[in-house]
């Protein structure tokens, strides 16, 4: 008989009851604790700070979260480094006034879904002694919290939450992007310049943390894009080439970025185009490397 599907409310249950208080009390070289930056604009990212990496952008379908654990799985095999240094955070969409927000619910989204297969929801209310004096929620409107060492003990909600033999641990950048701002007639942009900005800067801080925290490399799901917060794909994907290839405060900070996505998620622009699509039609090798012709 095909294996019952699993009720988020029960595994939610159990990943607190259980799971959460052993890896407490069983893993302690992954302290389940967090950081607060309330608000990034106060470390700009100096330019000229000798990075010196060139960036490679790749758009890809899939769960961001298990997209992060084979790239560093990949990274060990052929390098033969040592996974915490080696280890690709992920970008969480994070509700900005608790925890996991609805994720011992029903509520299918990243960041419940997330929850529920890890500790997350607990290291994000254990401040680190460098945050102490920091409330972590609500998240400020240009603040992130960084949790280094979350530990991912089951598959997600589309494997029915099956649990895993080999646990794995990976950093998590939690911002919450701006939530159903009013859109044009077209859907595919801002009505507001104010929210189109504030969205913009939303995602520096997700970059500000990155670099600040030593990852050249990361994972960015559909942050701000579909569920729950409908920004429109069109002008985050834009935003994100912006920062990523024209912004001199992030020139040389990053080697690689995969964006992540559904490759079912919907449009959200009349030409039809999924968000997926619009991602990759963004970061196709023509809009970002300028070329001349004699």
């Amino acid at each position: 008989m095909p294996q019952a599907k699993a009720k988020p409310s029960e595994i939610a249950s159990e990943a607190k009851k259980t799971y959460t208080p052993y890896i407490q009390s069983q893993l302690p070289q992954f302290p389940p604790v967090s950081i607060s930056y309330p608000d990034s604009s106060k470390f700009h990212l100096n330019p000229r700070a000798g990075y010196g990496h060139k960036l490679r952008v790749a758009v890809i379908t899939g769960d961001p979260v298990d997209a992060a654990l084979d790239w560093d799985e990949s990274n060990f095999k052929a390098n033969g480094s040592s996974k915490q240094l080696g280890a690709i955070p992920v970008v969480s969409m994070a509700n900005e006034k608790r925890a996991g927000g609805d994720w011992e619910s029903g509520l299918i989204a990243p960041e419940e879904c997330l929850c529920r297969r890890s500790n997350l929801a607990k290291v994000l209310t254990t401040p680190s002694h460098t945050s102490a004096q920091v409330p972590h929620y609500p998240i400020r409107t240009t603040g992130g919290i960084y949790s280094p060492h979350v530990v991912v003990f089951r598959s997600g909600a589309d494997k029915n939450y099956s649990m895993w033999k080999d646990w794995k641990v990976l950093p998590i950048i939690s911002v919450a992007p701006i939530r159903r701002p009013k859109l044009d007639e077209s859907g595919a942009d801002y009505s507001f310049s104010q929210e189109r900005e504030l969205m913009k800067e939303k995602m520096r801080t997700v970059l500000r943390i990155a670099a600040l925290r030593q990852h050249p490399d990361l994972c960015i799901g559909s942050f701000g894009v579909g569920f729950g917060f409908r920004n429109p794909a069109v002008q985050v994907a834009s935003m994100w080439r912006e920062l990523l290839f024209c912004e001199s405060e992030f020139q040389g900070a990053f080697s690689n970025i995969v964006f992540v996505l559904e490759s079912a998620s919907n449009g959200t622009s009349k030409s039809g185009l999924t968000d997926l699509e619009v991602f990759k039609r963004e970061f196709d090798p023509s809009n970002v490397i300028k070329t001349s012709f004699r």
